[in-house]
């Protein structure tokens, strides 16, 4: 099993994100009694829709079904939420030095891609977290997706004492973590619904409006 990072030019004009449900289906009797399966360890699942795409795309898209053999291999997933998180501007105020721990002359440094020294710790199962934003503020809400490690989770409750959080997130946190930097553009670690999942259809032979489903696949060693 290998892990493939998803085209960065293969933006979806749709998306679907569902986040984890605490049970898998309900079976009904026949007598109409009615029970629902509770689910062990709930998935993420996200369901992408494009436009047309042509031309180097469709050869992007090609070449991420081949690699991904089916159900065989895993993508690596940006859940694409840009309008629901904080803003690009807000996230980046983060400042890291060179390599050799130096700034510029001017003691400036160099805007980060996702928050910086914002961490988390806790033990496997736990539902609520508290974490200093420091210097950020208080980026976080309701409603929100955030990531630790490759694990995305969704904030569903938010409380602040200045710029510290209590966040209540859904699920639970997936394995016990220390100091494990949070990301407000999490990715997915994703595998196809199915072996076919990725299959397109070129119209006159040229362009095709394809849609995919991954969910979550769970690996070991993440926050790491």
């Amino acid at each position: 099993m290998a892990i493939f990072d998803w085209p960065a030019t293969l933006a979806p004009r749709n998306i679907q994100i569902q986040p984890p449900r605490r049970t898998q289906s309900m079976t009904t009797s026949l007598t109409d009694y009615a029970q629902v399966m509770p689910a062990i360890r709930p998935p993420f699942t996200l369901t992408m829709e494009f436009d047309a795409i042509e031309g180097s795309d469709v050869l992007a898209w090609r070449s991420m079904e081949a690699l991904l053999e089916g159900r065989a291999n895993v993508a690596r997933l940006p859940l694409f939420d840009l309008w629901y998180r904080a803003s690009e501007a807000a996230i980046a105020t983060g400042v890291v030095p060179h390599s050799d721990g130096s700034y510029f002359s001017d003691s400036a440094g160099y805007s980060t891609a996702d928050l910086d020294g914002v961490v988390v710790s806790g033990v496997q199962g736990q539902r609520h977290i508290t974490v200093d934003f420091g210097s950020y503020g208080q980026l976080l809400q309701a409603g929100l997706y955030f990531g630790l490690g490759e694990f995305p989770y969704i904030a569903s409750g938010v409380s602040w004492d200045g710029t510290v959080a209590t966040i209540r997130c859904s699920p639970t946190l997936r394995k016990d973590c220390e100091a494990v930097p949070l990301k407000l553009k999490p990715t997915m670690l994703g595998r196809l619904t199915s072996d076919d999942g990725m299959a397109i259809k070129l119209q006159n032979l040229r362009h095709g409006t394809p849609t995919v489903t991954f969910q979550e696949d769970f690996q070991e060693g993440l926050y790491s």
